[in-house]
């Protein structure tokens, strides 16, 4: 409901590893983008690595190389969609897909975007995607604190951006956090 509300902004969503905040975001922007409220869906995540082992150099094009982080993101489109209608999107270019890193100097304007993995992004990455919205877009902001996969040393900036804004008066300006549990996952009991 929220989530339909045109003064709603942004929405952050923090919770444990399998409660569906990805498929959930997925589904609000896929929504959004069939009743025309946005033209697009821009996926966005850090290029962090979870396994204490690397992959190292991915041949190929940036399409290519982002392919296997943005797994997770495609298999939530094709458990909402039909498959001709995924590939229908991707062909009309109205679902695109990058990492962070390539933020800077972007304006969003009419557009779903979700940041996922968000405990993997430092503060200057989040703000740098914050500060490309423009009109007419809503941005959601998933992470899993539980599960940063940042060097030693290095700290995520999510903690205490939904810290800052978890109050009424981030509220009432567009801004809304949401927090699921572990009675909220929906995955295996393992």
């Amino acid at each position: 409901e929220q989530v339909s509300n045109k003064d709603v902004k942004l929405v952050m969503v923090k919770g444990p590893a399998g409660c569906s905040k990805t498929l959930l975001s997925t589904y609000c922007a896929l929504r959004l983008l069939s009743e025309k409220k946005v033209s697009d869906i821009t996926y966005i995540r850090s290029a962090v690595e979870s396994s204490d082992a690397s992959i190292g150099f991915l041949p190929g094009s940036a399409e290519e190389k982002m392919a296997f982080y943005n797994l997770p993101f495609m298999d939530k489109l094709d458990e909402l969609l039909p498959k001709a209608d995924v590939d229908k999107i991707i062909k009309e270019q109205r679902v695109i897909t990058f990492p962070i890193n390539f933020c800077r100097g972007l304006n969003w304007n009419t557009k779903a975007i979700l940041l996922d993995e968000c405990q993997n992004s430092s503060l200057k990455e989040i703000v740098t995607v914050l500060t490309r919205i423009g009109k007419y877009s809503k941005c959601f902001v998933l992470a899993d604190p539980d599960q940063a996969d940042l060097p030693s040393g290095k700290q995520g900036g999510f903690e205490r951006l939904y810290e800052l804004f978890s109050d009424e008066d981030s509220k009432n300006n567009g801004i809304v956090t949401f927090e699921f549990g572990e009675e909220d996952i929906m995955r295996s009991e393992l």
